[in-house]
Order: structure tokens, then C-alpha cells, then sequence
């Protein structure tokens, strides 16, 4: 069962990282930027949370009627302090980097996801395949660049389908029964593979 979860896992990231070199090129760069960013904010936001344990502790300590032991746990209480807010702005970077990659790589997923299928269905179409099977996912984008390519393919069949009628009709002319038996099986492929590639199921 354990195995079976982790399988699932692995092919849940896989579908988001459907370009991992673009993908994971945005998440580093972003991760980046937000290091630097939140670490110079969290640097100045520290060092004044010491300067404030620091004046705290200084004040504490000028207090009347301190006895030597409560005078020692507040000098060893301002370490822990500025450890724990150290870690704090620590888990807290941490979390704020981990939480936007994931959003880049949702983010960019829905960019990568259907820019791979409309590249697949460059390679995929040719001289004789014309017809768009493929649809994107509500959410993607590109959507306007998808109905151009759709729309292109379009125009490519029906000036298919003129040119088989206006091949036709030359044959009509000039009469089948004029072209060798080798030559009207050749004519009568290429009609069929045209007509193939624009028919639409």
C-alpha cells in the first residue's frame, strides 16, 4: 500500500513537472529572489529584535531588589530569546520559499501543460493528418493561441477540400477513361488520402 502511495506521488509530480527545465528554471529563480528578499528583511527585522532584548535585559537588570540568581536567568534568557527568534524567521523564510515554488510550478504547469500539447500536435500534424483532437483543460493557458492553431488547421482543410473538387472536376474534363489503369489507381489514392486527412469524426 505504502509503495502504491509513493507511485501515485512520484506520478502526480511528474504531471505537474511536464517541463522540468523550464519549470524548475522558474521556481530557482524565484526562490532566489525570495531568499534575498525575505533574508534582507529578516536580517534588519532580527537585528532589532536583539537591539529590543538587549535595551529589555538592560533595563531588567538596573531594576532594584534583583537578587544574583534572577539577575543570571535574565542574562541567560536573552540568548535563548534571539535563538528562538532567529528560528522562527528561519522556519518562516522556509516556508514562504517552499509555498511560492509550489505556486510557481502550479503556475507555470498550466503554461508548460499546453504549450507541450500544442507542440506535440505540431509534430504530430502533417500533409496528411489536418484535424485537432486534442483539447486544453479549463484553467490552461494559451487558449487564444490554441483556437489560432485550430482555426489554422481549419482553413488548411477546407482548402483541401477545394482543391479535391477542383481536382475532380479536371478529371470530369478531360475524362478517366483517357488516363492509364496505373495512373487512375495513383489518382484515386491521392483523392483518398486527401480526403482522410480533413475528414473529421
Amino acid at each position: 500500500m505504502e509503495a502504491t502511495n509513493q507511485a501515485q506521488i512520484k506520478r502526480k509530480m511528474r504531471n505537474f513537472l511536464i517541463d522540468p527545465s523550464f519549470q524548475l528554471s522558474w521556481v530557482f529563480k524565484v526562490a532566489v529572489v525570495t531568499t534575498v528578499v525575505v533574508g534582507i528583511m529578516g536580517y534588519f527585522l532580527y537585528g532589532k529584535l536583539a537591539e529590543s532584548t538587549d535595551l529589555i535585559v538592560g533595563q531588567a537588570l538596573a531594576a532594584e531588589g534583583l537578587t544574583p540568581d534572577a539577575q543570571q536567568a535574565i542574562i541567560e534568557q536573552a540568548p535563548h530569546d534571539k535563538m528562538v527568534a532567529l528560528i522562527v524567521l528561519g522556519a518562516g523564510l522556509f516556508g514562504i520559499v517552499l509555498i511560492l515554488s509550489l505556486m510557481t510550478i502550479v503556475a507555470t504547469h498550466k503554461i508548460a501543460g499546453p504549450a507541450y500539447k500544442i507542440r506535440k500536435l505540431f509534430l504530430e500534424i502533417d500533409g496528411d493528418h489536418l484535424q485537432l483532437w486534442a483539447k486544453l483543460r479549463k484553467g490552461d493557458q494559451l487558449h487564444d493561441m490554441f483556437t489560432a492553431f485550430d482555426a489554422m488547421l481549419r482553413r488548411l482543410r477546407e482548402s483541401r477540400r477545394r482543391d479535391m473538387e477542383l481536382f475532380e472536376l479536371m478529371l470530369e474534363a478531360t475524362g478517366e477513361a483517357k488516363l492509364p489503369p496505373w495512373q487512375q489507381e495513383k489518382v484515386e489514392a491521392i483523392l483518398k488520402k486527401f480526403s482522410a486527412s480533413i475528414l473529421m469524426n
